[in-house]
């Protein structure tokens, strides 16, 4: 059966995100049915039998299929390929870093026991389930009571261990693109007539065919430079060391092959922490600028750092520029 629109359920579209333990294969719209009819008819046998079983037998068996493992709104590849560079505006930035705000908010659900809203709300809904319990044992007796409570411990309280949330963004992705942000503000107090900040984004298609980032850098484009000169690249590479993740920057000088880059690559002083490399293969040079590294150390660039880093290579760029128009 076809997901449908479940009044008071997610969406169509957020119910493939719900990861169920049982019958896995039964769709959304099959199951909510399923749910609501064995709810139904457990509690019309307990009703007219006053008693908590056979009727908690259809109670449970609800609860089971319902029993959600996880909500997972993390982007799916749709193959081993790792997407293509595609150049984009700041604008598609930001709207990569609200789409982290939205997900932080989507995971502070009182109804998720994984986070301080979802413990108030739990605390609140059992102390009602608890004095509604008192408030039945002296109107209509015990057993009520007794029912009242086993299957508002099945079907109410289990509800907050129905899962845990697994959010969508890439802590990664969202390390760079607030590093970006900053090097882009850095930049334009910087900037000199001509040059442009501009961000790529890895874009790697889904199941459905919809693309998503993965990763993202930015580039330098310099108006006035020739065509054999490519301008600067600016990548963040993350190590993780015992579990925590650090930046580390470099800027890149590229050009095609021939156009002489080896001969300025001690142009600009650069400090001890800093060292500048040229190299070169078949189709091109480059300069690379970067933190000095050793063995144990180096591999974490602070923000200061990597605005050093970027303003090195912006001044060599631009006085290798300013050689060639001379």
């Amino acid at each position: 059966m076809k997901n449908r629109r479940i009044p008071g359920f997610p969406s169509p579209e957020d119910q493939d995100s719900l990861q169920f333990y049982f019958m896995k294969s039964l769709s959304y719209t099959a199951r909510i049915l399923l749910y609501l009819i064995c709810i139904a008819v457990g509690l019309f046998i307990q009703i007219i039998s006053l008693s908590f079983w056979p009727g908690a037998f259809l109670l449970i068996f609800a609860a089971m299929i319902n029993l959600v493992k996880g909500h997972n709104i993390k982007p799916i590849p749709a193959g081993n390929d790792e997407g293509q560079w595609t150049r984009t505006g700041m604008d598609k930035v930001h709207q990569i870093n609200r789409l982290r705000e939205d997900i932080n908010q989507w995971d502070k659900d009182a109804m998720d026991i994984s986070n301080g809203v979802g413990c108030l709300f739990f605390g609140v809904v059992a102390i009602v389930i608890i004095s509604v319990f008192f408030i039945l044992i002296g109107s209509i007796g015990s057993n009520a009571a007794l029912i009242f409570i086993a299957d508002s411990i099945i079907l109410v309280l289990s509800l907050w261990f129905n899962g845990m949330r697994i959010k969508g963004y890439q802590g990664i992705l969202y390390m760079k693109t607030d590093m970006i942000i900053e090097m882009k503000n850095h930049f334009d107090r910087n900037r000199y007539a001509g040059e442009s900040f501009v961000p790529s984004l890895l874009l790697a298609e889904d199941k459905e065919g919809k693309n998503f980032p993965t990763d993202c850098r930015f580039n330098i484009i310099f108006d006035n430079g020739p065509d054999d000169f490519y301008g600067i690249l600016a990548q963040i590479c993350i190590n993780t060391v015992q579990g925590s993740n650090y930046p580390y920057f470099y800027c890149v000088i590229t050009a095609k092959k021939g156009f002489g880059l080896n001969k300025y690559v001690r142009c600009v002083q650069t400090p001890k922490s800093i060292v500048a490399e040229y190299s070169e293969d078949s189709e091109a040079e480059v300069i690379i600028i970067r933190q000095k590294t050793t063995k144990s150390t180096g591999y974490h660039t602070k923000i200061n750092s990597c605005k050093n880093i970027f303003d090195i290579a912006l001044a060599m760029a631009r006085m290798i520029l300013d050689s060639r128009h001379v």
